[in-house]
C-alpha cells in the first residue's frame, strides 16, 4: 500500500499537468492510485520503498510473504537488515553510487529472511522526487532469481563447460517522474514476459518484452485470447491450469509451451499474481513467463550426459575388474617378495607393508604402519638415510644404499635399499615404496674376507715396510756418491749432464715409492691447522713435472682445517696422476669450492680434472683397492694412500670418468660451524 508520502508525491506530480480541473482530477487520481496500489502489491515481483538513508517506508505483500515478516515488522527497518552479509558492501556500494548519480543498476544481491535463510535477487528500481523535483528515496524491484541461482549450481556441478549464467536482467528506464510512466517503464522494460489477463483469459496488455520474444506488435496481442498463443503440444494441459487457476487462485512455476508469429515454439515458466476487485472478486492476473529454452536445452544436455555416464560406467565397471585382477595379482607380488617392502606417504610414514618386512623386524603389520620411517631404522643409519631422501628429492629414487635395520628387540641387521617414487593417476606424487634386500649373509661373508684381505695386506705391509728400511741406506749412500762425483769432476758432470739427470729421475721416483709404502703401512696422526687451499695445491705442483700440461689454477681460495703436508701428498699424487695419464700433453683444472647441505655442515670442494684417456669401466672399482696400478712403474698404493688421507680429515673422495673425455677427482673435506 502507497505511503502517504507517495499518495502526496502522485497529487503533486499529477496536479502538474494542469490539463485537468480539480474535480476531475479527484476522480481520475483515486482511479491511478488504486490502479497502480494493486500493481505494487501484486506484481510478481518484491517491491520496497526506502528513504535516501536505506530506510523502508513501504513494501508490497509479495516481499513480505517472502521475507516471513508482518509490515509492522519491516516498515522503518534499514535495508541491510534483510541483506545477507555476503552481499553488504555490494548493498553499500549500490546505494553510495545510487545517491551521487542517481542511476540505480542491475545489482545482485543476497536477501536474508526472518528465519535467517537467504536467497538471491537481482536489484532495480527506479527514483522517488518531492514536489521540487529533490530525490527522496527509491522504489526497489527485487526479482528473486533462487531457481535460476539454484538451476546454475545444478548446472555448474554437473558440467563445467555449461554458462554459469542464464541471463541478465534488462535495466528499467531512469529518473521517472511521473508515478505513472515509473510503474509503466517497470513493467514494459522487464526482461520476464509479462501480460495481464481478464478471468475469460484475453489478454489486456503486455509488455515489450512479450511482444518482442513473441513477434507480434502490441496491437496484434491485446484483446487476443491467451490459447493463441499457446503451442499444440501444450494446449489440454494449459487448459486444465487455466481452470485450476480460476479456481484455486495460484499459479506458481508451471511449465508450458509457447508459439511465436513465426510458428516456432519455446518453453516458458509461469507463475501469476492474481487482481481482485475492491470485493476481493478475481478480475485477472499479472502473468510472468520466463523464457525457459536455456534450461530445456541443459536438460537435454544432462540427458545426453547421463547416457554416456551410464556407458562409461559400464566400461568403468569392465576396467575396475580388471584392475581387481590386476590389484590381486599385483598384491601376491608384493606380499610374496624375499625382499623386505614398505610403501611410504610423502610425510614419510609407513602406510604398507608386507609380510617379510614384518618377520624381519619382528613387529606385527599394526605396529609398523602409520610409523615414521626412522622408526625401524638404526641410529648408525640416520644420516645415511637423510642424505638419500635428499637425493630422493632431485632424483626420484634411492640405488643400493645401504641402510641397518633395527628388530623389536634391539638387534640390528644390514640391508641394500632400492626405492621409487609412486604416483597417482594425474601424475602427482603421492608416496614411494621401498625394497631393503637383508645383507646379513653378504655381510657376514664381505666381513671375514676383508678380515682375511686384511691380514695379508698386513703381512705384505710388515715386509714392505722391512724392505723399503732396508732400500733407504743404498739410496742414501748412492745419491750422496752422486753428489760428491757432481761436485769433485763438474767436467764429468757436464759431459754427462743428460746421464746424471736420468739417475736422479730415478733415485727421486724409487725414494717416492719408498714413502708411498711407508705411509700406507706406518700411518702417522694429523697434524691439523688453518691452511690455505691454494698455497697447498702450488706446493704440489712445485713437486710435479708438468712439461707439455696446461694447468688452470683457481681463482677463489678457501682456508680450512686439515695437514697441509698430508693433503699436500693427495694433490700431488693426483695431479702426478693426471699428468701420467695425458702422457704429457693436455689440460688440467682444479677447483676450489664452498658446498652447504641443508641441516648439515659446509664442505670445501676440491676437484682435479684432466683430458687424458679416462677410466673403463673394469678398472674403476679396483682404483682404490691397495697394490692395484695400471702402470709398470708404481706401488699401487698412491690412490690408496690419498683415501685414507681424506677420510682422515672425515671427507670423502669419488671419481667422475668417461672413457676417451678425461677424468675428475672429487674431494669434499667438512669445515666446521662458524658462529655468528
Amino acid at each position: 500500500m502507497a505511503t502517504k508520502s507517495e499518495i502526496g508525491q502522485k497529487r503533486t506530480l499529477y496536479d502538474k499537468s494542469g490539463s485537468h480541473n480539480e474535480n476531475s482530477s479527484k476522480v481520475q487520481y483515486g482511479q491511478i492510485e488504486k490502479k497502480y496500489h494493486d500493481l505494487y502489491e501484486k506484481i510478481p515481483c518484491l517491491l520496497r520503498s526506502v528513504t535516501l538513508d536505506g530506510i523502508i517506508f513501504a513494501c508490497n505483500e509479495l516481499y513480505l510473504n517472502k521475507l516471513g515478516y508482518e509490515k509492522n515488522e519491516v516498515i522503518g527497518k534499514s535495508v541491510y537488515e534483510h541483506t545477507a552479509n555476503q552481499s553488504m558492501l555490494t548493498l553499500q556500494e549500490e546505494i553510495e553510487n545510487w545517491k551521487q548519480t542517481q542511476t540505480i543498476s542491475n545489482r545482485e544481491i543476497w536477501i536474508k529472511k526472518k528465519d535467517g535463510t537467504i536467497f538471491p535477487v537481482i536489484l532495480n528500481g527506479t527514483n522517488l522526487y518531492d514536489e521540487s523535483g529533490k530525490l527522496i528515496g527509491r522504489t526497489g524491484v527485487l526479482v528473486d532469481i533462487t531457481e535460476i541461482s539454484n538451476t546454475k549450481q545444478v548446472i555448474e556441478h554437473e558440467q563445467d563447460v555449461i554458462q554459469r549464467q542464464f541471463g541478465q536482467l534488462r535495466k528499467v528506464h531512469k529518473n521517472l517522474k511521473e508515478t505513472e510512466h515509473k510503474y509503466r517503464a517497470l513493467y514494459e522494460n522487464s526482461p520476464d514476459l509479462l501480460r495481464t489477463i481478464n478471468v475469460d483469459g484475453i489478454i489486456l496488455d503486455c509488455n515489450n518484452s512479450y511482444c518482442k520474444n513473441m513477434g507480434y506488435t502490441k496491437n496484434e496481442i491485446i484483446g487476443k485470447s491467451v490459447f493463441d498463443f499457446v503451442a499444440p503440444e501444450s494446449y489440454d494441459a494449459y487448459v486444465d491450469s487455466f481452470k485450476t487457476w480460476k479456481t484455486s487462485g495460484k499459479v506458481f512455476n508451471k511449465i508450458a509451451w509457447f508459439k511465436r508469429k513465426d510458428g516456432t515454439i519455446f518453453p516458458g515458466l509461469i507463475s501469476a499474481n492474481n487482481l481482485y476487485d475492491e470485493n476481493r472478486k478475481l478480475i485477472g492476473s499479472n502473468t510472468n513467463i520466463r523464457d525457459a529454452t536455456e534450461i530445456y536445452a541443459i536438460r537435454k544436455n544432462l540427458e545426453e550426459n547421463e547416457k554416456k555416464l551410464q556407458l562409461q560406467n559400464e566400461k568403468l565397471t569392465i576396467a575396475y575388474d580388471h584392475l581387481f585382477e590386476l590389484e590381486q595379482r599385483y598384491r601376491t607380488l608384493y606380499e610374496q617378495s624375499p625382499d623386505l617392502v614398505r610403501t611410504i606417504d610423502i610425510n614419510e610414514t609407513i602406510t604398507d607393508c608386507n609380510e617379510k618386512y614384518c618377520t624381519a623386524t619382528g613387529y606385527s603389520r599394526d605396529e609398523i604402519v602409520g610409523k615414521s620411517l626412522f622408526e625401524h631404522l638404526a641410529k648408525r643409519s640416520y644420516d645415511d638415510m637423510k642424505q638419500a631422501l635428499e637425493e630422493f628429492q632431485c632424483t626420484g629414487h634411492i640405488n643400493n644404499r645401504e641402510m641397518w635395520i633395527q628388530r623389536k628387540n634391539g638387534s640390528e641387521f644390514p640391508t641394500l635399499l632400492l626405492s621409487t617414487n609412486l604416483y597417482d593417476k594425474d601424475g602427482c606424487l603421492y608416496g614411494r615404496i621401498g625394497n631393503f634386500r637383508d645383507m646379513t649373509e653378504i655381510y657376514s661373508a664381505k666381513k671375514e674376507l676383508e678380515e682375511q684381505k686384511t691380514k695379508r695386506l698386513t703381512a705384505i705391509g710388515e715386509l714392505s715396510a722391512r724392505v723399503a728400511h732396508d732400500l733407504r741406506n743404498p739410496l742414501s749412500i748412492l745419491l750422496n756418491t752422486i753428489t760428491l762425483i757432481k761436485i769433485k769432476n763438474p767436467d764429468f758432470e757436464k759431459n754427462n749432464k743428460e746421464r746424471f739427470e736420468r739417475i736422479d729421475r730415478s733415485i727421486k721416483r724409487m725414494s717416492h715409492q719408498i714413502d708411498e709404502v711407508m705411509d700406507y703401512v706406518t700411518p702417522k696422526p694429523l697434524d691439523l691447522a688453518n691452511s690455505s687451499l691454494l698455497e697447498i695445491i702450488r706446493s704440489a705442483l712445485s713437486n710435479v713435472s708438468t712439461t707439455g700440461v696446461e694447468v688452470q689454477m683457481p681463482e677463489n681460495d678457501l682456508s680450512i682445517l686439515c695437514d697441509s703436508e698430508k693433503l699436500e701428498i693427495v694433490l700431488t699424487n693426483l695431479i702426478l696422476n693426471s699428468v701420467q695419464a695425458m702422457k704429457n700433453s693436455g689440460k688440467i683444472f682444479i677447483r676450489i669450492n664452498k658446498e652447504q647441505l641443508e641441516g648439515l655442515n659446509s664442505f670445501a670442494v676440491i676437484e682435479v680434472q684432466d683430458t687424458g684417456a679416462g677410466i673403463s669401466n673394469e678398472v674403476l672399482p679396483k682404483v682404490f683397492d691397495p697394490l692395484f696400478t695400471t702402470r709398470q712403474v708404481g706401488t699401487g698404493l698412491g690412490l690408496v694412500s690419498c683415501k685414507s688421507i681424506i677420510e682422515k680429515h672425515s671427507g670423502t673422495i669419488s671419481i667422475k670418468t668417461q672413457v676417451g673425455q678425461g677424468t675428475t677427482f672429487i674431494m669434499r673435506i667438512p669445515m666446521p660451524k662458524t658462529t655468528d
